[in-house]
């Protein structure tokens, strides 16, 4: 452990230990006592509603047995009876439904209720429709209002106009019907007020309050699909009676109906302020370490913090970082330390590029030059793609590559991308807004020839982009001269004007091939195209459109070819194709008659607007009397004359057996 930390921790432990132990003794005790006080207060809550429960089903009740034996039902004809009941349900308040029962469950006469409301009723009582009424019918107690004088149905839920879960109960009185028997009087009754009640009624910030029938089931609740559900909620810790580490809250029962009022709110909510306290006491606790910790460091950080320096910049170095540098400012004996660090980072910086350009001058190969570039700066930065783009006459293009994306796609991506652009403007290194994709510029005599492009999943640091270019520069002549290598053995191997072979190479490819093609027993065929009237061309339109073409006759020429075909410009307007492993009478004839077609179907767009031209074409192939390379173009050429001469834009294949000798120009 180094001495800065047990410092701190030092001090840290005899500043915080006493609030520590302080802390630890006095919030559980605080946390009990709030509880208490928190339960008898809820416990106050849950009593008075269960006292007005019972006062508004009681008043109730009341209002409806004095209604009842005050009109005297039973001794009215029924259409006075009639205008009882409605009176009754007038009178009533909160009463939705009002209806007389025999003792078989009959009704007597029409139940008074109404679908639609106005007026005073409107404030006072609530519609109710067909479903609302069968559902008052079927929870009728009548028989417990006949063999007790009156009775309190169950609890049913039904809906209203907008949605809201009503819970609803009917209450029933027995009365004397004449000639002995006896009737019941049935009154539905909404407990929406009451709901509204429970539904107001807050404890703390997030509580609630809920009803509970007999039976545990929901009467009230603030969500409504335990009150639509009539869900049971007899195992809830609070309806049980015991304590819960979740909930504060306590229950009452409701006299004379079982009913259980329940108050509750979570804990977490209701020890809020203690919880405050502890995050005070926490607070002060860590200001405390902090302190101490601040003290410690300081302390001794004039001594450690050059050491530091020099231990990080060494795990730099050890890791590739190079370019590291230590900047001490004593000048003690630390500072003669640090200067001797960075003399010997000056040295390996200075041997490493040294290595790299000689193992990148060993070979003039462009492709194996950059995959030795990319060899080394995988060494030192790490990289899951990447590719070096290299510039060409045509703009910058991607030389080699690796990784998932391959060089086509490559091609597409990487030389628009704006950190690119930004290398080439700059030439200094350029990262991309994530950090992910670093482009490197390859600099000679202050012209960008080429930028090396690396890609992580992570973010590159300002070490790993120094590092990569501090690598790449060292490398910028090696690539250079691979470069115009490059370009010196493509300019000695390809016509400049067309793109295709000189002919001097093709005649060494066709060597090449034929050796292949006599030992191996494959078929070979050549083609020779010439444009006819081209001395006309140039004549009409001037030599600059007869060199467009010439390009446009060797393009269409390449697209009809396969990857092992050749083709060469033999010389002036004329070209020769080698076609291996092409049979002279199957494939050499159809793909000249194929590039025949192209040139006369299709007129050169040139600087002087269309030109039409044709080719006339001649196909040999080899056999047994092919002695050389030469002897197979030769029969091919007097194939090419026998097409001029039977009248130009035509193929025409060699005739051994006949082919006249061509005469000298």
């Amino acid at each position: 452990m180094r001495l800065p930390v047990k410092l701190a921790l030092l001090l840290a432990a005899t500043t915080a230990f006493p609030l520590l132990l302080a802390t630890a003794f006095t919030l559980p005790q605080g946390r009990e006592a709030l509880r208490s006080q928190l339960d008898q207060i809820y416990a106050q809550d849950a009593r008075a509603l269960a006292a007005e429960v019972r006062r508004t089903l009681v008043d109730k009740l009341d209002a409806l047995t004095l209604a009842a034996s005050t009109l005297r039902l039973g001794e009215l004809d029924p259409e006075a009876r009639e205008q009882a009941l409605l009176l009754i349900y007038r009178e009533t308040r909160g009463a939705d439904v009002v209806g007389l029962f025999d003792s078989k469950g009959d009704a007597l006469g029409e139940t008074i209720h109404f679908d639609k409301l106005e007026g005073e009723l409107a404030s006072e009582h609530e519609p109710v429709d067909a479903p609302g009424l069968t559902a008052y019918a079927a929870k009728v107690p009548l028989q417990g209002a006949l063999q007790a004088g009156l009775a309190i149905g169950p609890v049913y839920v039904l809906p209203d106009a907008t949605g809201k879960p009503i819970p609803r109960l009917v209450l029933a009185v027995a009365i004397d019907g004449g000639h002995r028997t006896r009737w019941v009087l049935g009154v539905e009754i909404s407990l929406r007020r009451l709901a509204e009640s429970f539904e107001r009624f807050r404890p703390g910030e997030s509580g609630a309050a809920f009803l509970l029938d007999g039976e545990g089931k929901v009467i009230v609740h603030t969500e409504r699909e335990l009150v639509l559900k009539q869900a049971s909620m007899k195992d809830h810790p609070l309806v049980k009676g015991v304590q819960s580490d979740e909930w504060l809250g306590a229950n009452a029962t409701v006299p004379l109906l079982g009913w259980k009022a329940v108050v509750q709110e979570p804990a977490d909510e209701a020890l809020r302020p203690l919880r405050h306290l502890q995050r005070q006491s926490f607070m002060w606790l860590a200001l405390g370490l902090l302190v101490a910790v601040l003290l410690g460091v300081t302390s001794v950080r004039t001594v450690t913090a050059p050491i530091k320096k020099l231990r990080e910049a060494a795990l730099a170095v050890t890791g590739g970082a190079l370019e590291t540098a230590v900047d001490v400012k004593s000048h003690d004996e630390l500072g003669e330390l640090a200067n001797a660090f960075n003399t010997m980072t000056r040295g390996l910086r200075e041997r490493e590029g040294l290595k790299l350009t000689l193992s990148l001058s060993e070979t003039l190969e462009l492709p194996e030059v950059l995959e030795r570039l990319l060899d080394s700066l995988g060494r030192a930065v790490k990289f899951d793609e990447a590719a070096v783009l290299i510039k060409t006459r045509d703009g910058m293009d991607v030389i080699v590559s690796r990784g998932p994306r391959g060089k086509d796609e490559a091609r597409q991506v990487i030389p628009s991308s704006a950190h690119v652009d930004k290398a080439i403007a700059t030439r200094q290194p350029a990262l991309n807004d994530g950090r992910q994709m670093m482009a490197l510029p390859l600099t000679q005599r202050g012209i960008v020839i080429g930028v090396v492009c690396l890609e992580c999943k992570g973010p590159y640091s300002e070490s790993d982009t120094r590092l990569a270019f501090s690598l790449t520069q060292p490398a910028a002549m090696a690539v250079e001269n691979a470069r115009l290598f490059d370009e010196v053995q493509r300019l000695a191997t390809l016509d400049g004007l067309t793109n295709t072979y000189n002919r001097r190479h093709f005649m060494e490819m066709a060597r090449l091939s034929w050796e292949s093609a006599r030992r191996f027993g494959q078929p070979l065929s050549a083609v020779m195209l010439d444009v006819d009237h081209f001395k006309t061309v140039n004549d009409r339109y001037g030599h600059a459109v007869g060199d467009q073409v010439l390009r446009a006759l060797a393009d269409r020429c390449r697209s009809a070819l396969r990857s092992i075909d050749i083709l060469g410009r033999y010389g002036g307007e004329e070209f020769a194709i080698l076609l291996p492993g092409t049979k002279k009478h199957i494939g050499a004839m159809v793909l000249a008659e194929r590039i025949r077609t192209r040139v006369a179907d299709d007129p050169v767009q040139t600087d002087a607007g269309p030109v039409s031209v044709t080719v006339s074409v001649g196909v040999a192939g080899m056999d047994n009397l092919t002695h050389d390379p030469g002897d197979l173009f030769k029969r091919a050429d007097m194939a090419l004359y026998a097409a001029k001469q039977a009248g130009r834009n035509r193929v025409v294949e060699d005739q051994l057996e006949a082919l006249p000798q061509k005469p000298v120009a």
